[in-house]
């Protein structure tokens, strides 16, 4: 019993020296920052490509919240048509890429890693963050117009227009995003991850109907994504 006591009195003698070493070594790091700005360019499996500006909060060292402002563009860009019913006509929308989404945001909760000081005076780090959240387009259904020309070849003026609008698109999709980070001086962060989504792109013009017919658009499926991204704690 008195090997026991020895062992727990010496257990907690080491867990309170290393809280002490651990905080004597914060105290020696600059004062905590609480906000991290960054910019996120990523590549999809939707042959997309998305920039993302965010901001993140963090209060406690490793939990925080995250808004950023997702646009997105297919690529390479193209644009979508067909002929009338009546043979006579053909149409076209009158903007490339105007039947896939341009805008969302993307709150998120924001997990982070302790983190790895590594440099002969400790200026660098590493950590792992993980990110669950939601993505909203903006606004969720589409809506553009179409023109519509003779069908035959060279006429290429527009003798009629119409606006189309689609309904009953999905108001939020789900993301989770993983990433890797690297941190300069405790205020500069690169960062590169990978991000599984079911959003999708096409979503705000899938029940839109043309010439009674609806548009030959991608096929829906879960969204893979990688990135890299630039910060600045402050």
């Amino acid at each position: 019993m008195n090997i026991l006591k020895t062992q727990i009195v010496r257990f907690f003698i080491a867990i309170s020296l290393s809280w002490s070493i651990v905080s004597l070594y914060s105290q020696d790091r600059v004062e905590k920052r609480f906000w991290q700005v960054e910019l996120n360019g990523a590549l999809t499996s939707q042959s997309s490509l998305e920039v993302e500006p965010s901001v993140t909060f963090m209060p406690i060292d490793y939990l925080g919240l995250t808004a950023g402002l997702v646009f997105t563009s297919p690529y390479p860009s193209k644009s979508l048509g067909g002929v009338a019913v009546n043979k006579q006509l053909r149409w076209s929308e009158t903007n490339d890429n105007s039947v896939s989404y341009f805008l969302a945001l993307r709150p998120a909760l924001r997990l982070n890693s302790p983190k790895l000081w590594i440099g002969r005076d400790k200026d660098y780090a590493l950590y792992l963050s993980v990110s669950p959240g939601l993505t909203i387009p903006l606004p969720s259904d589409r809506r553009f117009t179409v023109d519509y020309y003779p069908n035959q070849p060279g006429a290429w003026t527009a003798i009629k227009r119409e606006e189309v609008t689609n309904t009953g698109a999905r108001k939020l999709y789900y993301h989770a995003r993983t990433a890797v980070s690297f941190e300069m001086d405790e205020r500069i962060v690169f960062s590169v991850g990978y991000t599984i989504s079911d959003f999708d792109i096409y979503g705000g013009s899938r029940n839109i109907t043309i010439e009674g017919g609806k548009l030959s658009l991608p096929k829906a499926g879960m969204m893979h994504s990688a990135f890299v991204s630039i910060g600045l704690c402050f």
